[in-house]
């Protein structure tokens, strides 16, 4: 188990490597869709950039109001927050921001060190997968925030994750092995954002369970 100093190292880690990528992007790739339903790859980064802001106590409030804009719902409010960021910044000023977050050692309310590792990894991908980018992540960082992603208890488990366990994975740049089914193996960037529910993250994939899995991931129906 890394320690939260340790994992805040691979955060910052994969928030370099975003940054880099970031600053390859065309004025066209920040509108494009990325792999967040609803969300161009501006509105990720700005997601991502809000994480420092939404590290404060002064941020509660707003927070509030966007769950009650929502309905309850975290997740339209963490759609609503970054939609609303997005709109109030230009591609300069969010890669500024972004710029800033290597070193800032603090979490969201009501988030660990390792959602922020799942957060980094998972939407570096949401953005370079949907422009056709390859996988950049650490493979043992990959390893830790996967390990949480399978390990979390019922209730905290994305329902498609639950899926998914019914599967064999290993992966193919480092030692993690997991699951009991038809096996799917691949680096472990695309093991850990295909347990997210990335099905982009499928054709850096391979297996007997992978035509199986990506069904599952595109149709909640089949278990």
């Amino acid at each position: 188990m890394t320690t939260d100093a340790e994992t805040w190292a691979l955060v910052d880690d994969q928030r370099r490597r975003t940054i880099a990528l970031l600053g390859s992007l065309s004025p066209a790739d920040w509108d494009a869709p990325s792999l967040c339903s609803d969300w161009t790859v501006k509105h990720v980064v700005s997601h991502l950039a809000w994480q420092r802001a939404a590290s404060s106590a002064s941020s509660l409030p707003g927070t509030i109001a966007a769950m009650l804009r929502g309905r309850g719902s975290m997740d339209a409010a963490i759609s609503d927050l970054a939609t609303r960021w997005a709109a109030r910044r230009s591609v300069d000023e969010l890669l500024g921001e972004v710029r800033l977050l290597p070193g800032h050692h603090r979490t969201v309310i009501g988030t660990t060190v390792i959602n922020h590792l799942i957060d980094a990894i998972v939407h570096h991908h949401d953005i370079a997968l949907a422009l056709g980018r390859g996988l950049d992540a650490d493979p043992d960082a990959a390893a830790v925030a996967a390990d949480s992603t399978w390990s979390l208890p019922k209730g905290f488990t994305l329902p498609v994750t639950r899926r998914l366990t019914a599967f064999r994975w290993r992966a193919t740049d480092t030692d993690w092995d997991r699951g009991d089914g038809p096996l799917i193996e691949g680096p472990m960037a695309a093991i850990e954002c295909l347990l997210m529910g990335r099905e982009a993250a499928g054709a850096h994939l391979s297996g007997p369970g992978l035509a199986s899995a990506l069904a599952a991931v595109a149709d909640p129906a089949i278990a």
